[in-house]
């Protein structure tokens, strides 16, 4: 009995410690989940249609480039946008931002494109981020697309700006093409630079998730 006793005992506490493990795990992942992008939505009037997208992504390393509007592209397909990259279009220029944003709106116009997905990784330490217990209002310069990619770019096209001693999130504005205007804009939270691969296919995931939750898509 007493044998019996102290296994039953044993096997009720490993019971108790599998579920405690479980609901942590599944707490855990929701809130990883639920904060992997904060977002603010124009209330302005615009075109509200939008089928036909570019991921350009403001970084200064073209394999981090390449990746992100790879993936990006990718989950904008699986909901149903047609999607391009801005490296097909605009090849870079050993890594030099584009010195002319009119030329780039004048080009997707032209291809029919409605929408500019920016995606740009930014350190925490710079004066933009803003930690998960406040409010995200984008800043006032993100208003216009011209005015946002100047900015970004003086900052992310530095020498050596990326390294794996810091850690990042990703920014990410849709401007509607016609206009240059601020649709959308939303964040993640912060990822170490070893998890880059991994974290940008969910943040694509969900980004595209988000954006399919507004009144923006044409397919909702």
């Amino acid at each position: 009995m007493k044998y019996n006793l102290l296994t039953t005992i044993k096997i009720s506490t490993n019971g108790i410690i599998f579920w405690i493990f479980l609901l942590t795990t599944i707490l855990l992942s929701s809130c990883a989940t639920k904060d992997i992008v904060r977002d603010w939505n124009s209330d302005e009037e615009h075109k509200r249609n939008v089928e036909s997208i570019m991921i350009m992504g403001l970084v200064n390393q073209m394999s981090l480039r390449s990746d992100i509007e790879f993936e990006m592209a990718d989950a904008a397909r699986k909901i149903g946008l047609k999607s391009t990259n801005s490296m097909a279009m605009f090849p870079p220029e050993l890594g030099k931002p584009i010195d002319d944003t009119e030329r780039i709106r004048e080009r997707l116009q032209e291809r029919g494109i409605d929408a500019i997905l920016t995606v740009t990784i930014l350190d925490i330490e710079a004066k933009r981020y803003v930690g998960p217990e406040k409010t995200y209002v984008p800043l006032v310069y993100y208003d216009w697309f011209t005015n946002y990619y100047y900015q970004t770019a003086a900052v992310v096209y530095k020498p050596g700006y990326f390294t794996f001693q810091t850690r990042y999130f990703l920014e990410t504005n849709l401007y509607e093409v016609k206009s240059g205007k601020l649709l959308w804009s939303g964040r993640s939270y912060a990822f170490d630079p070893q998890d880059f691969e991994r974290f940008v296919k969910k943040y694509g995931k969900r980004l595209f998730k988000e954006l399919h939750k507004t009144d923006i898509m044409l397919n909702n």
